[in-house]
């Protein structure tokens, strides 16, 4: 992906020559670009998409607590975030390290936010809300700099994943959050380039996250572990502003990241914008990212050949014979077992939410992928567990080399009796190609929320997110203090 045009605010700034730049790592590079941000560097179009994407995170949010390994995590918090200066969405209050540790884990465990993609990886940038949410309100700041936060995080986060290959070269997609995380909330809490250089240092050296937490067999690890990045970015971003410093060539040193990913890892942060936001791409439906269309395709076949293949009208999914999916190479390598494996025995909501063949069996059976799906006695019932052995992956050539501008899937489903459905979509709604509306958003949250969020807050939560560029940052924590943890 091309490096965006600077801002005009620093068109008339006096270039960088070729050695100074030399002379700068990756780290100060980075360090620099954060320090520098300002609202207006923000696009009218990313200024349209934040809000968007902010309410979409806070639907993930407040759809997370019940969970066994949030609660685990929000006791965690009560014993050890003790503290100030920062509220927690569900009440309470706990030092901003804890604080940061727990919003990233609501927004990441329930694996309904938005993503980026690149052509072999991907990234969940929605990670870095937490950070942002819990630097912008220790920091005092507005909904615009909320905004900036998450636009910071968005951009830094993509760029890596589009310039370094961290999953082929068995990172996982959580360790380009050291750079991201204290990235935003270093540029959030105002601190000088040093000090953020410092603290991305520190934190890109010691919390770097292994791919295995994809592999399968999938554990609960695989929702929590960007809230431990957020966790120790915290504490060297602290850590930093007391004047700890860290390896400033952590990319280009010795033994650095260029030495562990086998190339240069160099993005031009000096001309870099700050439009993430606009190239993520939001789920429509409660699961991996690179199986939305051949659940969106499953979804328009059975639509389309009602009441031929509706189990509500009575059709029974015991006469299929088989369901096949052709999909891009890296769908097949997450979800179908290719690169990632394949699990031997689907029954916990980790392990269903990135198999296809689960996925594709209960979008045909219920019509729909949300947190529903996925409770335990949904995810064992034994007719999800019997259509599921007739669902089959793919690879197509064809696919793979549309993917990521598209995302195609063809979806075929044979009868006993030889009848053949087939049907093929190019993309889903969500991603940058078709980017969700605050329509959109605003269904997806109303479905996560209900019966969690009492109504009249849910608008006004909505309300201030839809007016966020008019807000403080502080009014939005106090509607998300008055939603139950529990």
């Amino acid at each position: 992906m091309p490096p965006k045009s600077a801002s005009s605010r620093d068109r008339g700034r006096p270039r960088i020559g070729r050695a100074a730049a030399d002379r700068q790592t990756q780290v100060q590079a980075l360090a620099r670009y954060a320090a520098r941000a300002r609202f207006e560097d923000l696009s009218a179009e990313s200024r349209r998409q934040l809000p968007i994407h902010i309410l979409d995170c806070l639907a993930c949010c407040l759809a997370a607590p019940g969970a066994g390994p949030v609660n685990a995590c929000r006791d965690q918090v009560r014993e050890f975030g003790g503290g100030h200066g920062a509220t927690l969405i569900g009440g309470g209050q706990a030092n901003p390290v804890y604080a940061a540790f727990w919003h990233t884990v609501l927004v990441r465990y329930v694996d309904f936010m938005d993503n980026f993609l690149a052509p072999t990886e991907t990234c969940h940038t929605a990670d870095n809300f937490g950070v942002a949410l819990t630097a912008a309100e220790l920091a005092g700041g507005s909904g615009r700099d909320l905004m900036l936060g998450v636009a910071i995080g968005y951009t830094v986060q993509s760029r890596l994943v589009d310039h370094g290959d961290f999953m082929t070269r068995g990172f996982d997609h959580t360790a380009q959050l050291a750079f991201s995380h204290n990235a935003a909330a270093g540029r959030l809490l105002g601190l000088p380039e040093g000090q953020i250089a410092n603290a991305i240092a520190m934190a890109a050296a010691s919390d770097a996250s292994f791919a295995v937490i994809r592999a399968k067999p999938l554990s609960q690890w695989k929702g929590l572990a960007s809230a431990q990045s957020a966790l120790g970015a915290m504490n060297t971003l602290f850590l930093a502003r007391r004047g700890v410093q860290g390896p400033l060539r952590v990319v280009e040193g010795p033994f650095g990241l260029d030495n562990l990913l086998h190339m240069r890892l160099r993005v031009d942060w000096d001309h870099e914008g700050y439009e993430g936001v606009t190239t993520s791409t939001i789920k429509k439906y409660n699961a991996q990212i690179h199986t939305q269309s051949a659940i969106e395709c499953i979804l328009q076949l059975v639509a389309a050949n009602t009441p031929r293949l509706d189990v509500a009208a009575g059709f029974d999914p015991g006469t299929i014979a088989s369901i096949q999916a052709e999909v891009p190479q890296i769908t097949y390598d997450f979800t179908g077992g290719g690169l990632y494996g394949l699990e031997k025995d689907v029954r916990t909501k980790e392990q269903a939410d990135h198999d296809l063949r689960y996925l594709l069996a209960v979008a045909f059976l219920d019509r729909d992928v949300l947190p529903a799906q996925f409770a335990a006695d949904r995810i064992t019932r034994p007719d999800v567990q019997s259509l599921m052995t007739k669902v089959s992956a793919r690879p197509n050539a064809a696919y793979t080399a549309r993917y990521p501008q598209q995302m195609p899937a063809k979806i075929t489903v044979r009868l006993k009796d030889g009848t053949t459905f087939s049907h093929e979509v190019q993309d889903y709604p969500g991603m940058p190609s078709h980017p969700f509306t605050w329509d959109d958003v605003t269904g997806k949250f109303d479905q996560l929320v209900a019966g969690r969020v009492d109504t009249d807050l849910a608008t006004q939560i909505k309300a201030a997110v839809r007016s966020v560029e008019n807000i403080q940052v502080k009014d939005l924590m106090t509607l998300l203090a008055r939603v139950r943890a529990d």
